[in-house]
């Protein structure tokens, strides 16, 4: 007599028709395990046979029986062919009906099952899940775009040639996500509709896994700092990677001029006044499961002691950047970001009396632009005090001065917006200098 079986059935691969006579074809819902509980009372055979509807099983022995002294143990076939991924955790299941329901109360997980028994079959074909090599652009586009697979590997494009892990997803548990490497170049990643971003799904598992990582470029930004070149040869010294991009007129095209010098995705934006700290080191890698966006270090202030994000090391999203014709007061706000508690450097704004002015003058406008709450009122508040340090005065002086032209220019966003620009900064201090 035939053993009852049951094929499930998967959505988004081509799938084979069961050779059984017998067979009740279900669609995979959460977990093989939640499959077969939903079906265990309908089985009236000694064992039941569980299967994928991915896999051709033409030349698979479905007459097997177990041995006497295998007869309670589950039995599980897994491939070993090369292209078809290891996973022990296989696709076809022999299960022993009485002593399943037996076990079942006990059971969380499929693998639960008191005896398993795991076969090696070096000619089981299961199809490999294709490959995507996304830009570091924007992986998630890259996964939308691509043709709708159960599961697809997302690799970094600069890893073409390395070799993928020999991996397989298991679908004994709920789907989920599966990622190598500390930067997470490479991922196993489950069928859904229009992601936002990685961290969509619910369930991930990670691994390690070693392969080269490339650091993003570091682009030098100078207006007309005086210690501009000493400043960038300091970080050149140390960071040989790095490139000046200098003098460009407008906030926005120098950001984008320094955006069209980087030739990594990615790119540090360093300013003349900034001191790296030794514990930076430029190391620092977008994270590829989340949505495309800036990333803002934090910058101790001399002045004041305050350590936030205020003219401290970026991390820009060239393209982002490069698209950002039309900012907001403050061009990385305006588009979305991520801060990252790590301090990068100290931030000489104080080098003269122009710059202490122009840096705060800007930073409180922009302060009292913010909806309030407690940071945001506790930094305004220091910026407001006569601090210590050169400079401190002229510090002062430019927060009392924003104060001011805040306050009369509150409900006139294009006059606010003027304090975007050095050029305007620059003209202004003239006239109270």
């Amino acid at each position: 007599m035939a053993f009852d079986s049951i094929q499930i059935r998967f959505k988004n691969i081509k799938e084979w028709q069961s050779s059984l006579t017998n067979t009740r074809v279900v669609p995979f819902v959460e977990s093989y395990f939640s499959v077969i509980k939903s079906c265990i009372e309908d089985i009236r055979t000694e064992y039941f046979w569980v299967f994928a509807s991915f896999l051709k099983l033409d030349k698979f022995d479905f007459d097997y029986i177990p041995e006497q002294f295998e007869k309670d143990q589950m039995h599980v076939w897994y491939t070993t062919h090369p292209l078809g991924g290891l996973n022990q955790e296989g696709n076809i299941l022999l299960i022993p009906t009485k002593q399943f329901k037996e076990q079942l109360k006990n059971l969380k997980f499929l693998r639960d099952y008191k005896d398993i028994n795991y076969h090696a079959e070096l000619d089981l074909w299961q199809p490999p899940c294709p490959r995507v090599y996304f830009k570091l652009k924007s992986p998630v586009d890259d996964y939308n775009k691509s043709d709708p697979m159960f599961y697809k590997w997302m690799i970094n494009n600069d890893l073409q040639g390395v070799y993928k892990p020999n991996f397989y997803p298991s679908f004994w548990e709920d789907v989920k996500l599966y990622s190598w490497g500390k930067t997470k170049d490479i991922m196993l990643v489950p069928y859904k509709e229009n992601i936002k971003q990685f961290y969509d799904f619910d369930r991930t598992m990670h691994f390690d896994f070693e392969y080269d990582v490339k650091p993003m470029d570091i682009i030098f930004i100078s207006y007309d700092e005086p210690s501009a070149e000493t400043s960038y040869n300091k970080l050149k010294e140390k960071y040989p990677r790095a490139k000046w991009s200098k003098g460009v007129q407008g906030r926005t095209l120098a950001y984008q001029a320094a955006a069209m010098m980087s030739e990594t995705e990615y790119f540090f934006a360093v300013w003349p006044k900034l001191e790296i700290v030794d514990t930076f080191d430029f190391s620092f890698q977008p994270d590829r499961m989340k949505h495309s966006c800036h990333y803002i270090f934090n910058a101790k202030n001399p002045i004041n002691g305050l350590e936030y994000g205020h003219g401290a090391v970026l991390l820009y999203h060239k393209w982002l950047t490069i698209n950002n014709t039309n900012p907001g007061i403050d061009f990385t706000l305006s588009q979305p970001h991520e801060t990252v508690p790590i301090l990068s450097a100290i931030n000489h704004f104080n080098e003269t009396s122009l710059m202490a002015w122009r840096t705060t003058f800007r930073e409180v406008v922009k302060l009292n632009m913010l909806k309030p709450t407690v940071e945001s009122r506790y930094r305004l508040k220091k910026w407001c005090e006569l601090g210590t340090g050169k400079n401190a005065e002229w510090v002062y002086k430019g927060a009392q001065d924003a104060t001011e032209f805040f306050n009369k220019n509150s409900n006139n966003s294009v006059e606010l917006h003027k304090s975007y620009e050095l050029d305007w900064l620059k003209e202004k201090f003239k006239t109270i200098s």
